[in-house]
């Protein structure tokens, strides 16, 4: 029973957190959508979500997408996870595509909010360290995505679930979670990877966890297989993601010189606020070394790696590394045993309103994909 009326608080804490900090940051971007001559649905259907409703209400041979190609040689860099659970909530209560996606996002929000606070509480935070954590979590810069038709919530929430199950050694349930994360997107890379470490380091001769992380690849080498044969002849998936969004590892190279230059000759403030956001996550990684625990250290490092040292969109990577702002935890459970309430109560404020802020700025005025 009390296991059972704890999960519930949690559940009702990290409802209120989600909803406060979506609400606010919507109401920022109206007013920046108000300012910038545009309108709120507008810029909440930006960039890539026409993608995820397209392959949504249509699949990926039949979206309706303007392309210079054909319309699956840019709809299959996108991973089936989001649009089949936006096509399946459209299907069982008749609400728009849009709509869909939103609901899904709703629900997805609240887990991943849910998902930090657990961490924390494995990290042995008290109340105020758990809901620092999920205010730290779900109100981080360009966490707006969390309510827009892109795949930031449902990650999120399945990757912070996953390290949960890691860390507590419920292999089935980080199987299943990671499994389920490779629909997503490919950076589910980064969990398959964080459990065949925690295997190899606290479970290798336990015959079930290596079963277990034995199923967790299929689902994304099986879509990655399927869209390569249906893009063969550019190249299958990979090249795809080339033709489409210049997408590679590269070692960092292209980061580097894109860093360079913005830090050189560029005056556009949305590059400057991406470039900040991919340094502060190095930062972050190396001073909280030790500091967290090294499901939350590994997954973050991978997936900050995955990020950084490939080619691509770089304003893109405010949003690709929100799940790495877990590696703040140590200094938000700091804040909470160690700062006045009001202190507390007005860091909160602050991170919720820099994110909504960033959020609205990168959305309603900086003219590039996000």
């Amino acid at each position: 029973m009390r296991n059972r009326d704890a999960r519930l608080r949690l559940l009702a804490q990290a409802l209120i957190i989600y909803n406060i900090g979506t609400l606010f940051r919507i109401v920022t971007l109206a007013f920046f959508a108000m300012l910038n001559s545009a309108s709120l649905a507008e810029l909440l259907g930006k960039w890539d979500a026409g993608y995820y409703l397209a392959i949504a209400e249509n699949g990926y041979f039949s979206a309706d997408l303007k392309t210079d190609g054909p319309v699956h040689h840019r709809t299959l860099a996108f991973f089936p996870g989001f649009p089949a659970l936006t096509r399946l909530v459209h299907e069982l209560t008749g609400l728009e595509m849009a709509a869909a996606a939103t609901a899904v996002n709703l629900v997805a929000g609240v887990a991943l909010t849910a998902g930090a606070m657990a961490i924390a509480e494995r990290m042995g935070a008290g109340r105020a360290g758990m809901l620092g954590a999920g205010i730290l979590a779900s109100s981080a810069p360009m966490s707006i995505t969390f309510a827009m038709p892109y795949t930031e919530a449902v990650f999120g929430a399945l990757a912070f679930w996953a390290i949960v199950a890691l860390m507590d050694r419920r292999w089935g349930i980080a199987a299943g979670l990671i499994f389920l994360l490779g629909f997503v997107r490919l950076t589910a890379v980064a969990l398959i990877l964080v459990f065949g470490l925690v295997v190899l380091v606290h479970a290798r001769r336990d015959w079930r966890a290596w079963a277990c992380l034995a199923l967790t690849p299929w689902s994304l080498l099986g879509y990655v297989a399927w869209a390569s044969w249906h893009s063969r002849e550019v190249g299958g998936y990979f090249g795809v993601q080339e033709a489409g969004w210049h997408s590679g590892f590269d070692f960092g190279g292209a980061t580097l010189r894109w860093v360079w230059k913005v830090l050189t000759t560029s005056g556009e403030a949305g590059y400057l606020l991406s470039v900040a956001v991919m340094a502060a996550a190095v930062v972050a990684l190396v001073a909280a070394r030790g500091r967290v625990p090294w499901e939350v250290w590994w997954f973050s490092a991978v997936l900050s790696a995955t990020v950084l040292l490939s080619d691509g969109i770089m304003h893109s990577r405010p949003r690709l590394l929100l799940p790495a702002v877990i590696l703040l935890l140590p200094w938000v459970l700091w804040a909470a045993e160690n700062l006045p309430r009001r202190w507390q109560l007005g860091l909160a404020a602050g991170w919720v309103g820099f994110g909504a802020w960033f959020s609205a700025y990168m959305l309603g005025v900086f003219p590039w994909a996000i």
